[in-house]
Parts: C-alpha cells; structure tokens; sequence
C-alpha cells in the first residue's frame, strides 16, 4: 500500500462519517495507529482502512480533513438560524449584547452560533470552569492575542506566553500583586485620586468616564513608577492612552492593517511606544542598583524559581500590559458604579452610612477597605450588570464533551460572556434589577462559583484582581464622601460592547460638592 492515500473513516452507529486523507509511504497497519491516535475512539465506533488513489508526493503525515477532524455534535446543538453565507454574523454584528442574550434565553446554556469557525456561547457554569480551570490546557486564547502580530504588540510578557512559561511568568509576578504589597501602593491611590477630583468644577456637567479613566490611570502611573516628575508621568499617561486606543483597533478590526504599514494611526502608535520604553528604561536603569519600593522596582528585583531576573524587554513589555489592563476596566467598572448609584439614592445614602462608620472625618485608608463590606457589594453589582470585560474567547484544540454533556468538536471557537452568565434567571433572579444584596456572604455561597467572573478564572484570571479591589474601593469611599453625581433629565445610557464595556458616547453628570 505504499505510496498511496489512504482513506480512514470512522463508521459512527449514527452513520454519520468523519473522514480525512493521510499520504504515507507507511505500512497499512501503521496507518490505522496513526488514526486512532489521532482520534479517541469511542466503543461504539469502528475504523476501517481502504486505500485510494495513488498519490504524486510522499512525505505529508497528514494532508487535510474531508469533513471534520473531530467528533460531530451528538446529539446536534441548538442555536438561532442563520443566512446564507453569513450566518448570524450581521446580527451579532448589529447587536452583539443583545444577540447573545437573546440566544441564551431561547436555546439554553450551550448554544451554538454561525459565526464562521463553529462557534458556541456557554454559560453553564460547570462548563465555563471545565474550559477556564480543569481542562483549560485544551483551551487557547485566539489568535488574535498568541499569533506572531500579537507578539509584536504585546510582547512575549503574561499576556501572550502559553503553557509552562505563562505560569512561569505568573508564579514571578504573582508577589507583586501580594495582599501585603497592595497596602503600600495605598498612598499612590490616595495621591492619584485627590490630584484628579480637586479640579472638579462643582454643579456642572462633567463625562465620569473620561474622568474615571483620568483617575485610574493616574494612579497606575503613580503605582509603576512612585513619585516622579509630573511632566514625565503625563508623558507616559498620554502614550499609554494612545497605545489603548490602538489596541482597541487592532483586536476590533475585521482586518487591521499591517503594523509595518506607514499609516497616521500606525505612525502615531510608533510613537507613543517609543516614548513609554525610553520612560520605562531610564527608570528601569535607576533602579537595577538601587531597590524601590514601586511597583516597577519590584519587577526590577522579580526572580524566577532558577534565579534569574527578567531582561528589560520583557520588563517593558510588561508595564505596558500592567498600565493599560490597570486602569481601563476599572475605569469603565467605576463608570457604571456612578450611574447606578445616581439611579439608586438608597444605594447611595447606605454607601455614605457605611463610609462614615468606616473611617469618620477622614478619607478611607488602604487598612479601611476590607471594612467596606457594602461598597464591596455595590462594584459587584455593578461588575455582574455591566462587566467591564464582557466576552471571554477560546479555541478548542482537540474535540472535547462538556460536564454538560454535549460534545465540542476540534477548533471550535467557544464565547464565554459575562454579560449573558451575569444575568441567568437560574443564579440572579429579575437580573435586570440592580440589588448589591445578591453579593452578601451567604448570597454568593449559596451560588456556583463560576455564575460570576467578572475577572476571569484559572490561569488567566487577572493577576491584578486584588489591586483592582482596593483602588476601587478607595475611589467609591473617597470620591462618594465628597461629591455627588446626578443624571441629567432624560439622559440615555447605551452600554457598547468594545474591548470594555462602556457607555456610549461616554456618561454625562452633574457633579456636585457635598456640604
């Protein structure tokens, strides 16, 4: 049978067929193996060997799949109708948050969709942990985040590492984020935010999301890199907003242009890149010596298990991930804080009670933030209605069968949303209604775990989860006991779906000093 192409073909008791080519100058026998192992064969499946027609090359393994290379669904997923050649495309397009509910609601918690590539949303929790936690090394991030344009962008840091050296990179970084380093960044948010709202014009009409991503982005800034010159740390403020917004094109765009292209938006990015590593290096070079306690410093003096220190590459590349994920999506989570507390007034006078009782007179400290039980279950809130980061992607790499039960197959694309699982009737009954008492001790107990991810889960849960916390926390207490924000008459508010969550067109109030 040398020399030719062979047809292996899995007979399923449905009849339904899975075939693919194999051109091999192997043995028959030899070939079957490789099939099996290719496939995990079920008892109640036969392969059988047939050969084909002769071949004109030798030396390819495995040429390509006729139908499939992986198990079909069975029995077949549910999910909305589609159009000729498109799909669901033009209507996930159209209305991304309210396609997805829509076909939550009507096809359950696996549903899958017409979206190029087989594409299934999940929101059963069992399975949402199945594809984040217990078998997560079958789940890959897209390539849109791994590929090597990714790398260009993001560098070789957390956030594109896979496998054994993304935990590497994690278990190095992971101190940084300890709970006992997070009090002494305390001082930074305290700075960051009271140089922000000082400035605050009083009974006029201000965008809390432009400002709530001046404050966060101060304080990352101040977090990084401690007390230097304010011209500087502007510098790197406005890079890194520019930098945001190009990483907003490139992983929205249907087909971005190449980076290499000589481009306004490419030339500008070019730019503020260069100014954040000629920032980050210079302070990088003062501290290699000289131990600081910022956070910069510490990725400075980081060791892996071996001893080894991080080059000032991946530093950078780093700090680029830390200064824009630090501050974008708690921006837009604290947006929505304001907008549901200005709707809620008992919300809020139980916000102000509880601040008052926490730290009397004075602004709340890092130490008074585990105390702030109640603000704690506002952001939560606030994060289950309108989640900052509202779509988890992954690619299935092998075929798999969700504790669920039904059957994922190869290179799927699997959509885990936080803005569907945050409203399942079968976890937060009326989901539509903002009550912070869904987050009480026995409310959250009384849950599965993963019903809730507002910052992911797994090894890609963010690393920065408990910084977020405690710099929300602190910006509620402080900014609450001092100003009060009020929507203007017939104000509408659209959530729009980027690469955040975030109010269209911004999120217009009146800002007031409180007596």
């Amino acid at each position: 049978m040398s020399n030719k192409i062979q047809v292996f073909r899995r007979e399923l008791l449905s009849s339904e067929t899975v075939s693919l080519l194999l051109i091999s100058q192997d043995s028959t026998r030899r070939r079957a193996r490789v099939a099996r192992k290719i496939f995990t064969e079920p008892a109640d499946v036969q392969l059988t060997v047939k050969p084909f027609l002769p071949a004109s090359r030798t030396g390819l393994s495995l040429a390509r799949c006729i139908h499939s290379r992986c198990l079909p669904e069975h029995p077949p997923i549910p999910g909305p109708p589609g159009l000729p050649f498109v799909g669901n495309a033009l209507s996930f397009l159209h209305d991304k948050l309210g396609f997805l509910s829509r076909a939550a609601g009507r096809y359950g918690e696996v549903v899958r969709l017409q979206l190029g590539a087989p594409t299934y949303l999940l929101s059963n929790p069992a399975d949402i942990r199945h594809v984040l936690v217990s078998n997560a090394d079958n789940y890959e991030k897209t390539p849109r985040l791994i590929a090597q344009r990714a790398k260009r962008f993001f560098g070789t840091g957390v956030v594109t590492t896979m496998g054994g050296e993304h935990l590497r990179q994690r278990r190095l970084l992971h101190p940084v984020f300890h709970d006992e380093v997070m009090s002494h960044f305390g001082r930074c948010i305290a700075i960051g935010i009271d140089e922000m709202i000082n400035g605050w014009p009083t009974d006029d009409l201000l965008d809390i999301n432009l400002e709530m991503l001046g404050v966060t982005q101060r304080i990352i800034t101040r977090v990084l890199f401690g007390d230097r010159s304010a011209s500087e740390n502007l510098a790197f403020e406005r890079a890194i907003a520019i930098r945001r917004q190009y990483q907003e094109y490139l992983l929205e765009s249907v087909s971005p242009i190449s980076l290499d292209w000589p481009s306004t938006r490419n030339r500008r990015h070019a730019r503020a890149d260069s100014q954040i590593d000629s920032i980050t290096r210079r302070a990088l070079s003062e501290r290699r010596d000289v131990p600081v306690s910022d956070m910069l410093g510490m990725l400075a003096h980081a060791r892996y298990d071996d001893g080894s220190r991080m080059t000032d590459e991946q530093i950078c590349d780093e700090v680029r991930t830390i200064a824009v994920g630090g501050y974008e999506t708690l921006a837009e989570a604290l947006t929505w804080v304001w907008y549901l507390l200005a709707r809620h007034p008992q919300a809020m006078a139980s916000v102000l009670a509880e601040i008052n009782e926490v730290s009397p007179g004075c602004d709340a400290s890092p130490a008074d933030s585990g105390n702030l039980v109640y603000c704690r279950m506002v952001l939560a809130e606030a994060m289950r209605l309108y989640p900052p980061a509202w779509l988890i992607v992954r690619v299935a790499k092998g075929a798999d069968v969700l504790p669920s039960g039904p059957r994922i197959p190869e290179y799927s694309r699997i959509y885990l949303s936080q803005w569907v699982s945050h409203r399942n009737p079968l976890y937060f009954p009326e989901p539509e209604r903002f009550d912070p008492a869904r987050f009480d001790a026995e409310s959250v107990r009384a849950r599965p775990k993963l019903a809730y991810f507002p910052f992911g889960a797994g090894r890609r849960q963010c690393i920065g989860e408990e910084l977020a916390w405690m710099e929300g926390l602190l910006i509620i207490a402080t900014i609450a006991r001092r100003y009060q924000f009020t929507l203007p008459p017939a104000a509408r508010v659209i959530p729009q779906p980027n690469v955040t969550l975030r109010p269209k067109g911004g999120l217009k109030m009146i800002v007031s000093a409180r007596q």
